[in-house]
């Protein structure tokens, strides 16, 4: 390794001129002794200087080739993560449609049955968290997201033999132990690949609501199945989602890499580029070794419980203002609509919301340089609060206002994507990535078990219960969002202080340095995105 000089190594364009900077024999000790405390990437920089053909390998790379592994990157990680989601979306929040096709009836739901078998799913996914999280830094994390993807179509395809309400009760708390990896896993997977500034666009549209137009799809073909193929149109339903939820799982299996770093799709050359292109980030790419140093950071770092709280408060509301929850299409359906549709007003739905998501964070990304992705974030959850108000006071006689205002409300997940950005862009060392990733997916659980129970049958059609707990969540999470952004700036002049005291450590440009599996508190020249 002697001999390699760093800006080799370094995400920047050919023909960047610098002071070389040798790696030396002492801290190539280092790499090859301490495989706990260098991330992945390092460790596979590391070992590519030692090639043969290394000069070539970590020769500056040009914008031409950056671009090119971007998209492929583009081309297999977004379709991947964003289909899977899709669907664990899907068979999530497919009780709400398959009720008003008979499952409700025919299952015998009565009292709160219905709700607590929206709510199971969850409960499932607070028991796992944190072991799934776990499993996944332990072993192959592209084979565990797959596996559990799997085994989503299998409890799916099980749901259409229930008979009653405990066989849908064990469905779905089974469904939700092998859910509770979606959305932290798949942050973990888009910080491995994408830089800071790439992330907020991939994440909106991984983090798609395009549940609502495939359920809302499948569900309107099997309303016209009354028994005719020997099942009910819930069943069929479910069967539906089961078996396309399974075979996107084993292509998962076959296409989704661990890291860029074991990518068999990409070049030796284009593995580098992947990796480095990602040094300015300092978040790291993967470690499979927990450190309890992090662990107890990330536990004592305020950000952990900000955004926990912020997003118990942005998904309190998410129950009801989902497209497919399990009370939308009932409401809808109270409007005077039929059950067919019913089922075709929800796909328009789940499009409001991933439009608005994706304005947003293209907002928030172009007023990056202003630093005000938190305060975007928090503007955005203005328009869900206004279409609440609507809601409430206009008559249900109304049809058409009462729609409008539902379909405002929709606009609720744009401020839990940005936040989700925000919480990928401000955390770094993968243990602490797991915990604060695991935290963050947490509030969402508690949210949604939360939600589900502030809409009480006896209050149809108004919600008078469910509405002031979405106004009281908004107008909290709104606080929270502003403290958030507070806490980073003091943070930031903190490190700023710190670096005016030291310039040796602002100047510095060490390898070891850059792919240490440092948290953001360790790393001295992190910066947080605003």
């Amino acid at each position: 390794m002697s001999g390699v000089q760093t800006d080799s190594l370094e995400a920047t364009p050919q023909g960047t001129e610098k002071d070389e900077t040798v790696v030396t024999a002492e801290q190539e000790v280092v790499v090859e002794g301490s495989e706990a405390q260098m991330d992945v990437a390092g460790l596979f920089l590391a070992n590519a200087a030692k090639r043969g053909d290394a000069a070539d390998l970590l020769a500056p790379y040009n914008p031409q080739e950056e671009k090119a592994v971007i998209r492929k990157a583009d081309m297999i990680i977004v379709p991947l993560l964003l289909v899977a989601l899709m669907m664990g979306a899907v068979d999530k929040n497919a009780l709400s449609t398959a009720a008003v096709l008979g499952l409700r009836a025919d299952l015998n739901l009565v009292g709160q049955q219905y709700s607590w078998a929206g709510s199971l799913i969850f409960f499932g996914s607070l028991v796992s968290l944190f072991p799934a999280l776990f499993a996944m830094q332990r072993f192959p994390a592209g084979k565990v997201v797959s596996g559990c993807v799997i085994i989503w179509g299998v409890v799916s395809l099980c749901i259409a033999a229930c008979k009653n309400f405990a066989g849908l009760a064990v469905c779905r708390f089974v469904l939700g132990l092998f859910e509770a990896l979606t959305f932290p896993g798949f942050s973990l997977i888009i910080s491995s690949w994408y830089t800071r500034k790439e992330q907020v666009a991939r994440t909106a549209l991984i983090y798609s609501t395009l549940s609502s137009l495939t359920n809302g799809l499948l569900s309107y073909a099997s309303s016209f199945v009354h028994g005719q193929l020997g099942v009910e149109a819930w069943q069929l339903l479910f069967l539906l989602i089961g078996a396309i939820t399974f075979a996107w799982g084993v292509l998962l299996f076959t296409f989704l890499p661990d890291s860029p770093v074991s990518a068999k799709w990409l070049t030796d050359r284009q593995r580098i580029i992947a990796v480095t292109r990602l040094k300015d980030n300092r978040t790291g790419v993967e470690n499979k070794h927990f450190k309890w140093s992090q662990c107890k950071e990330a536990f004592l770092d305020i950000k952990t419980w900000l955004i926990f709280l912020i997003n118990i408060c942005l998904n309190v509301p998410s129950e009801f203002s989902l497209p497919l929850s399990p009370f939308n299409s009932i409401i809808v359906n109270n409007l005077g609509f039929s059950s067919k549709e019913t089922m075709l007003l929800a796909i328009p739905t789940g499009m409001i919301s991933w439009v608005g998501s994706l304005l947003f964070s293209w907002v928030a990304v172009k007023s990056e340089h202003r630093k005000h992705r938190c305060l975007v974030a928090a503007a955005s959850c203005l328009l869900p609060l206004l279409g609440t108000i609507l809601l409430h006071v206009i008559p249900r006689s109304n049809k058409g206002g009462s729609l409008g205002s539902l379909y405002i409300v929709y606009f609720f997940w744009a401020p839990y994507i940005i936040m989700t950005t925000v919480v990928i862009a401000n955390t770094g060392g993968y243990t602490k990535k797991t915990i604060v990733y695991g935290m963050s997916y947490l509030g969402y659980l508690v949210g949604n078990i939360i939600g589900p129970q502030t809409f009480r049958a006896n209050q149809a059609p108004a919600y008078t219960g469910g509405v002031v707990a979405m106004l009281v969540c908004y107008c909290i999470g709104i606080l929270l969002l502003l403290a958030y952004y507070f806490n980073l700036r003091r943070l930031n002049r903190a490190k700023e202080d710190w670096l005016a005291q030291h310039p040796e450590e602002a100047n510095a440009d060490n390898l070891l340095d850059d792919w240490r599996d440092e948290t953001d508190f360790e790393s001295k020249r992190f910066r947080y995105v605003l």
